[in-house]
């Protein structure tokens, strides 16, 4: 739906643009309009690309720093335990009875 609007909304302002028009919709408004469409247009396409370079590079590699500061991939614990402990032992053990 946005491409849609912002797409037809440029094609519209561009159509109805005349810069030479005593009318101020289409002497100042429709230029304005062409702007904020192309920028949001623009803005919309960087997002996306951002996006897909951040999940091919977050595919390949990740970061230790944030994968701890979830308490993921802790190395005290196996990979049986269920817990999200920040790390070490997280129960109270039952020594020696």
């Amino acid at each position: 739906m946005f491409w849609i609007i912002n797409t037809s909304g440029l094609f519209a302002s561009w159509y109805f643009t005349d810069l030479q028009s005593p009318s101020m919709i289409a002497g100042i408004m429709c230029p304005l309009l062409i702007l904020i469409f192309t920028l949001s247009i623009l803005r919309k396409l960087y997002l996306l690309l951002a996006r897909k370079d951040s999940v091919k590079a977050g595919a390949k590699t990740r970061s230790n720093s944030s994968i701890f500061l979830f308490g993921i991939g802790d190395s005290h614990h196996d990979g049986n335990s269920s817990g999200g402990s920040f790390g070490g032992d997280s129960g109270g053990g039952g020594g020696g009875e």
